[in-house]
């Protein structure tokens, strides 16, 4: 089944379980969600709290617990990666989502 880059943004949103084709997609399309990101940041639409939760993510990876969970070999990369996934989600519920969608589209143009 081949995704496209709206049905892997759904599942990435929906968070399941991606098989390795489709794991290798998702690096595929890695800068457009990092270009999704910026935009929205840059966005005078996208409310300010929005824009907040990627700063409380960061933060949270620097407070002591997350910092000594980084002795663990596995654990401390596991953290990093499911609260700046985590953020990166909020961050994206929390934009309108016409504002979403806009953007999604132009960059699906190559605009």
């Amino acid at each position: 089944m081949m995704l496209t880059g709206k049905t892997m943004f759904s599942k990435i949103l929906r968070m399941q379980f991606l098989g390795p084709m489709q794991l290798s997609r998702l690096v595929m399309y890695l800068p457009q969600f990092v270009r999704l990101f910026y935009r929205l940041w840059t966005d005078d639409r996208v409310p300010m709290l929005a824009k907040a939760v990627p700063w409380m993510g960061a933060l949270l990876m620097l407070t002591p617990p997350a910092l000594e969970l980084d002795m663990i070999p596995i654990v401390g990369e596991l953290d990093w990666l499911v609260i700046g996934y985590l953020t990166l989600k909020v961050f994206i519920w929390l934009c309108p989502p016409d504002v979403v969608r806009e953007h999604v589209v132009q960059i699906g143009r190559g605009e």
